[in-house]
C-alpha cells in the first residue's frame, strides 16, 4: 500500500514549499535566534495557510514507536504508568522489525522521523536489532531517555547505529529530580550523560523539564547548568493531570504556577537571545507544544506558533499494536492495531477525528472565541469523563504576556 507516500497533490506540493521556503530563509538569515525567530514571524504570518494544508494533506513526519513499557525507574509522573517487567502483550522483536519494514515500504522516508520511545528504549534486550533494522531500511531514528544507561559506551554505540537525535529529561537539580524519577542517582546519570552526548555531539540532542511546584525555583539554576554542559535545546513542559500524575495534585502549577513559568521562559529567551547578539554560545529555550496560549503569550514562549499536530504529521505504535496519535494520549482515542491492519490504511482511513476536531467543540469549548486557533486544545488533554478538553490552558493566564 503506496498512497502515503504518493500524496503530490497541489496541497502536498504547498505544504512542502512553506517548510522549504522556511527552511532557505533560516539558512540565508545565519544561526541562532535571529533565524530561529525570523522563521517563527514567517510562520506565524502562513500559520492559517499551513495549518489548513497540513491537515489536508497529512504528510507523516514523526512516528513513535513505543519499544516496551519497561523501565528503570519509577516516575512519580509517569504518563505512561510504566513499570519494570515488560507488559503482557508488547509487540515482539520480530514484529517490530515487521513494523519498521512496512514504514520504509509505505511512507516517505526522505522526510519522516522515527522516535524510540518506551518505558526506557534502553531497556529492550534486543534494542541492536531494531537499530540495525531502522538502518538497514534507511529510516531516520532517534530516542527519548531519562538517561540512565548514557554511559560512554552506550553513546558510542547508539552514533554506530546511526542515531539523529536524542532527547534527555533533567527535572531540576539533583533532589528534585531524583524525588520526581524515583530513583537516587538518576540526576548524576542523567547529567554525566548529557556531558558524554556534548562531547560527541550527535546531530540533534535537546533536554526536556518536567515542571511542577518542587522544581519551578530551581530553572535558572538549571538554565546556567545546561548552559555549562554545552546543551543546545531547552523545551519544558507542565506537568498535566495524566497518568500518575491524576493522583498528584502537588505536581500540578495551577494558574499562579504556570505563568510564572511562562514569564521564566519568556525571559530566559530573552538572555539567550542577548548572548547571541554578543556573539556568546546560546541556547534555545522552548515551551513544549503541549497546550494552547494566547497569541501573545505564544510568541513570548515558542518560536512557532501553537499547532497540535496529533493525529495530522504524528503518529504512534505502541506497545502493544495500538495505533494513535502522540504516545501519551488517551487510549479511547486509539485508531488501530497493527497487528489487524497495515500502518498506512489506519493512518489514511482511520485517522479523521485527529484532523477534524469540530466534534471537540461542546462544553466549555462551545462558545470559545478562539476554538478556530485551539481547536480543542492538545490532544493529549482530552479528558476521558468528561468527553471534552479536561484542562484550559488559556484560562490559566491571568495578564497579559511580558
Amino acid at each position: 500500500m503506496n498512497r502515503p507516500r504518493d500524496r503530490k497533490g497541489p496541497g502536498a506540493l504547498a505544504s512542502a514549499a512553506i517548510d522549504q521556503g522556511l527552511l532557505s530563509l533560516g539558512r540565508n538569515l545565519g544561526t541562532g535566534d535571529l533565524r530561529g525567530r525570523a522563521r517563527g514571524a514567517l510562520k506565524r504570518g502562513l500559520h492559517p495557510l499551513y495549518r489548513r494544508l497540513e491537515r489536508d494533506v497529512h504528510p507523516l513526519r514523526y512516528l513513535f514507536l513505543e519499544i516496551t513499557r519497561r523501565c528503570n525507574l519509577a516516575c512519580r509522573h509517569c504518563g505512561s504508568d510504566c513499570d519494570r517487567e515488560a507488559r503482557p502483550g508488547e509487540l515482539s522483536t520480530a514484529e517490530w522489525l515487521w513494523v519498521i519494514d512496512q514504514v520504509a515500504r509505505d511512507f516517505d522516508r526522505s522526510s519522516l522521523a522515527v522516535v524510540l520511545t518506551g518505558g526506557e528504549p534502553l531497556c529492550h534486550p534486543e534494542l541492536d536489532e531494531i537499530l540495525r533494522a531502522l538502518a538497514r531500511n534507511g529510516l531516520a531514528w532517534g530516542l527519548v531517555t531519562n538517561g540512565w544507561w548514557l554511559t560512554p559506551k552506550n553513546i558510542g554505540r547508539l552514533r554506530a547505529a546511526g542515531m539523529a537525535s536524542i532527547t534527555v529529561s533533567l527535572d531540576g537539580l539533583q533532589a528534585s529530580h531524583d524525588w520526581l524519577r524515583g530513583r537516587a542517582g538518576s540526576f548524576e546519570r542523567a547529567l554525566e550523560g548529557l556531558r558524554g552526548l556534548a562531547e560527541q555531539a550527535p546531530r540533534f540532542f535537546d533536554v526536556v523539564t518536567c515542571v511542577h511546584p518542587g522544581n519551578l525555583g530551581e530553572l535558572s539554576d538549571v538554565q546556567e547548568l545546561l548552559r555549562q554542559v554545552g546543551v543546545p535545546i531547552w523545551r519544558l513542559f507542565p506537568i498535566f493531570p495524566k497518568g500518575r500524575a491524576l493522583a498528584s495534585p502537588e505536581l500540578l502549577l495551577g494558574p499562579g504556577g504556570f505563568e510564572g513559568l511562562l514569564r521564566f521562559i519568556a525571559e530566559a529567551r530573552r538572555a539567550e537571545a542577548d548572548r547571541t547578539r554578543r556573539g556568546e554560545p546560546a541556547m534555545s529555550v522552548e515551551l513544549t507544544c503541549e497546550g494552547f496560549l494566547p497569541e501573545a503569550w505564544d510568541r513570548a514562549v515558542r518560536s512557532e506558533p501553537y499547532f497540535c499536530r496529533a493525529g495530522i504529521s504524528v503518529a504512534s505504535v505502541l506497545h502493544d499494536g495500538a495505533v494513535g496519535a502522540c504516545p501519551n494520549i488517551s487510549r479511547r482515542l486509539v485508531q488501530g492495531d497493527i497487528r489487524k491492519d497495515p500502518l498506512a490504511w489506519i493512518w489514511e482511513e482511520r485517522f479523521g477525528p485527529y484532523r477534524d476536531r469540530s466534534w471537540l467543540k461542546g462544553g466549555q469549548c462551545a462558545s470559545c472565541q478562539d476554538f478556530d486557533r485551539c481547536q480543542g486544545n492538545s490532544l493529549h488533554l482530552w479528558d476521558e469523563e468528561r468527553q471534552g478538553c479536561g484542562l484550559c490552558t488559556r484560562e490559566l493566564l491571568g495578564s497579559p504576556a511580558p
